[in-house]
C-alpha cells in the first residue's frame, strides 16, 4: 500500500507540473520557445566542456578518439543557440515542415496511383493535399507554425495530465479488486 500511494503522489506531482507547464506553453508560447532553446544551449555547452575535460583527462589512454573536436562542436552550437533561443525552435519547425510536405507528396502518389482501384483514395489524396498546405504553411512561417506548435504542446500536456490523474485516482478507487484479480490470475 505504502508503494502505491508513493506512485500516486508521485503521478499527482508530476500531473500538476505537467499542468503548469502547459498552462505556461499556451499563455507564453514565445518565451516558452526561448526557454527551451535556453535550457537547450546550456545542456549543449556543459556537455560540451564535460566532453573536453574527458578528452584531456584521458588523452593518454584513448588517443586514438579524440573527442575534443565534438566537444567544442557542442560548445560552439551551444553558444550560437544560447545567443539567439529561437533560431532552433525555428530549424525545427522548418524541418517539421519539410518533412510533411515530403509525406504529403509520397501520399498523393500513393492515392493516385490507387485511383480506379476499390480503395478510398479520394480521401487519402484529399489528406495528402491537406498535409502539402500546412508543411508548405510550415516552411513559409516557421516562427508562428512554432507559437502554435508550442500552445499544441501546451494543451497536451494539460489533456495527458489530467488523463494520468483520472487513472491513478481510479486505481485508488478500484485498488482492492485490482489486487484481488492480481492475487487469482
Amino acid at each position: 500500500k505504502q508503494i502505491i500511494n508513493k506512485f500516486t503522489n508521485s503521478v499527482i506531482i508530476v500531473s500538476i507540473i505537467s499542468i503548469i507547464l502547459g498552462l505556461l506553453f499556451i499563455i507564453y508560447p514565445d518565451i516558452s520557445i526561448k526557454t527551451i532553446g535556453l535550457l537547450i544551449a546550456t545542456y549543449m555547452i556543459i556537455h560540451g566542456i564535460i566532453i573536453c575535460i574527458f578528452n584531456f583527462q584521458t588523452r593518454k589512454l584513448f588517443y586514438p578518439v579524440d573527442s575534443l573536436f565534438i566537444g567544442l562542436i557542442s560548445i560552439m552550437l551551444g553558444v550560437i543557440i544560447l545567443l539567439k533561443p529561437t533560431n532552433l525552435t525555428i530549424l525545427l519547425t522548418i524541418i517539421l515542415g519539410v518533412y510533411i510536405l515530403s509525406n504529403s507528396i509520397t501520399n498523393i502518389r500513393i492515392a493516385i496511383d490507387l485511383k480506379g482501384e476499390d480503395i478510398p483514395w479520394i480521401m487519402m489524396l484529399i489528406i495528402g493535399i491537406i498535409d502539402l498546405l500546412a508543411g508548405i504553411i510550415i516552411i513559409i512561417n516557421p516562427f508562428e507554425a512554432s507559437i502554435s506548435l508550442t500552445i499544441f504542446i501546451g494543451i497536451m500536456l494539460i489533456v495527458h495530465a489530467i488523463c494520468n490523474m483520472i487513472d491513478i485516482f481510479t486505481l485508488k478507487l478500484n485498488i482492492k479488486k485490482i489486487k484481488k484479480y492480481l492475487e487469482t490470475n
